[in-house]
């Protein structure tokens, strides 16, 4: 039996069905682009843009609804039903909007029509037809979220900070000191003589120093969507996480703290920071040579592999989460989102969608957990090797960097004319068993997807591929 639809809804766990419904209201004379116009980023930025646009009106030629896509992507930003109705009746879709939540629209109705235009018009004539009636403007009914707000509490109870210590060996810091070693968690950028390394979802990290070598000291903050019980649970999961995998290619938890006011986790420092920033020069930091770049991604696939063989799904796998030592060496990092299966090939389902959304699988996107979302992000992880280009670009055609798969496949372009210009020393061939392999990842049907262990075979015969 399905659950009722609340305002506290998630629009990604609607049913297809009741989806379906909505896009029967919404897609006739492309009404959906109203919607997609008025959606805004949390900075108050619209998050469609007319490249955004077009690439919903190519669903149509796919004999897709727009309606549909939109509703899912705009979904992954964990938007819920309140939200969604707050939409359709700011624009006069009232009858797609009194599917969801009826009683919000007649509140609505009552505040903005009449009284006899509301007892003379049936519910399918009160929808603003598209260009062809004038109705009186409808407000948004503002919808109060169900969730408490509530102080931070101690992330961990004595109970809990001593079994965390006692399982398991990493040190338990004292907030106190985490402070004196970060210069009182110093914000101003490392470049500024600052500890702030980077910052995330989750939190910001600093640079610290202790018993003579630096460490990455992670403060846990709150931030947009991020309530505090999401993250007591990232910070017991990335413990628990790291405490079962230990591996050259995961980067390493030394300790954590959690008697402040923040929970803090502290990793061992990676000089040369991420592969996002080593592949932007960020900082005029000298380009990393194919030959590196093709170690990079082989551990990287190793670390992944362990993962897997221990039943885990990493959830965030991108170039950001991919640390380097001074000697280029990858590590895996973040393992907040990270989750276990005793069955690892059986898909998880989750109502709340996490991760990044230029590297997430399909099936990601729609709440599945698999392993082969992680295969599907390393795909796009192998384009920004070879191509040395961020995986989204507002400014550049085409805006995602896995859509450069459909122009090789259309061939209106070769791997070749996107291989990064900052490198010297490609070879053609190599390049282009790499690309095949991340193709293969970015399969959209998870099942034709190969699994970790044949990515990392696949990656080994190119870097022979390479020395030969």
């Amino acid at each position: 039996m399905s659950k009722p639809v609340t305002t506290s809804t998630y629009v990604r766990c609607l049913s297809y069905g009741l989806v379906r419904q909505l896009a029967d209201f919404i897609d006739p004379q492309e009404g959906w682009k109203k919607l997609a116009v008025d959606i805004s980023n949390p900075s108050g930025e619209s998050r469609y843009n007319q490249m955004h646009i077009r690439r919903f009106e190519a669903f149509v030629q796919m004999g897709k609804s727009p309606t549909c896509e939109l509703l899912y992507d705009w979904g992954t930003t964990n938007c819920t039903v309140g939200d969604l109705v707050d939409l359709l009746i700011r624009n006069q879709f009232l009858a797609p909007a009194s599917l969801l939540l009826p009683e919000a629209v007649r509140m609505a109705q009552e505040v903005t029509l009449p009284l006899s235009s509301q007892e003379t018009l049936p519910i399918h004539e009160k929808q603003l037809p598209i260009q062809e009636k004038e109705v009186a403007s409808v407000k948004p009914v503002l919808v109060q979220s169900t969730e408490k707000q509530c102080s931070a509490p101690p992330y961990l109870s004595q109970e809990n900070s001593s079994s965390q210590s006692s399982s398991t060996d990493f040190h338990n810091f004292s907030f106190h000191d985490l402070e004196s070693v970060t210069n009182n968690f110093d914000a101003r950028p490392e470049s500024a003589g600052g500890n702030k390394l980077g910052e995330g979802g989750f939190g910001v990290v600093f640079k610290g120093y202790i018993n003579g070598r630096n460490v990455a000291v992670k403060k846990l903050v709150a931030m947009v969507d991020v309530s505090v019980q999401d993250l007591k649970q990232q910070f017991d999961q990335e413990i628990k996480m790291m405490a079962k995998c230990q591996h050259e290619n995961l980067v390493e938890l030394l300790g954590f703290s959690s008697d402040g006011a923040q929970p803090c986790l502290v990793y061992e420092y990676m000089p040369n920071g991420s592969l996002l920033d080593r592949l932007a020069c960020l900082d005029d930091t000298p380009p990393i040579s194919w030959n590196t770049r093709c170690k990079i991604v082989q551990g990287t696939a190793n670390g992944i592999n362990f993962l897997h063989e221990n039943n885990h799904i990493h959830r965030d796998i991108k170039s950001a989460n991919i640390l380097l030592t001074d000697t280029y060496m990858p590590k895996i990092s973040d393992f907040g989102l990270a989750r276990a299966s005793v069955t690892f090939t059986q898909t998880i389902m989750t109502e709340r969608i996490v991760g990044t959304a230029a590297y997430m699988a399909p099936e990601a996107l729609r709440g599945e957990i698999t392993p082969k979302a992680d295969i599907f992000s390393f795909g796009v992880v192998l384009l920004e090797i070879i191509t040395g280009l961020p995986p989204v670009d507002e400014n550049r055609e085409p805006q995602l960097l896995l859509s450069i798969k459909d122009e090789i496949e259309d061939e209106e372009a070769t791997i070749e004319d996107y291989v990064d210009e900052k490198m010297s020393d490609w070879d053609a061939p190599s390049v282009h068993k790499m690309y095949s392999v991340a193709h293969q990842c970015l399969n959209e049907k998870k099942n034709r997807r190969p699994d970790i262990k044949m990515v990392c075979k696949a990656l080994t015969d190119q870097s022979r591929l390479k020395m030969e």
